[in-house]
């Protein structure tokens, strides 16, 4: 399993402009032109899946597919093992493949409404929703890399967990609150990244790739 990280970022490196705050708050008072939404959506065209948390579901209320082409039938993923996701969300709108982890105390109803709609369930934990066999789950069901778009405390989670391969950074032209949503979240053990390539791609906007460095 293949997994990469994608973020908007500023230059002090705030991913949301507060917390419950949709990252779309963060790129449209900018103007961003178009050309930099076209990377993102050629980006997430390279992987199987697109995930998110839970929390960035709430927060934006999400399709995850405006990268849909004749050629590429977007899938989304998401961990919801405490049925937060209200059942009007167009995540759950059974537009496109979706994959949910649960664990064993999710509600019977929930389990229920995800099956009624064709969204897959992910068992992934008893209580607690643990993200390595998540993957490992969506590996199992055909889906070879991953592109994780969530917010800091998932991010956190899963460098801390050496499950990070790649960090894809669209740098945006601000300097914002230090106090907002970080790109990680928490305490942790410093990261270390090497930096594979950079490009231009808008007037004072930038996409770098970095590896994460493990061991």
């Amino acid at each position: 399993m293949n997994l990469d990280i994608l973020t908007a970022s500023s230059i002090n490196g705030v991913i949301a402009p507060g917390r419950g705050r949709s990252s779309h708050d963060l790129i449209a008072p900018l103007g961003t032109p178009a050309s930099v939404f076209a990377a993102k959506q050629a980006l997430r065209r390279r992987y199987g899946a697109v995930l998110v948390g839970s929390g960035t579901v709430l927060a934006n209320d999400p399709t995850m597919t405006s990268h849909r082409s004749a050629e590429h039938a977007p899938v989304r993923a998401t961990l919801d093992p405490s049925a937060c996701i209200p059942p009007g969300f167009r995540f759950l709108d059974g537009s496109a493949r979706t994959l949910i982890g649960v664990v064993e105390t999710t509600p019977r109803s929930y389990l229920d409404l995800l099956a009624e709609r064709g969204i897959e369930a992910v068992p992934c934990g008893e209580e607690r929703a643990d993200l390595g066999r998540f993957l490992a789950g969506l590996e199992e069901r055909g889906i070879a890399s991953v592109l994780c778009e969530g917010g800091g405390t998932l991010n956190r989670s899963l460098l801390e967990r050496g499950l990070i391969d790649r960090l894809h950074v669209i740098l945006l032209p601000v300097v914002l609150d230090a106090g907002s949503v970080n790109l990680f979240e928490g305490a942790g053990e410093p990261g270390r990244l090497r930096l594979e390539s950079w490009e231009s791609i808008a007037p004072d906007y930038l996409l770098l790739r970095y590896e994460v460095e493990r061991g």
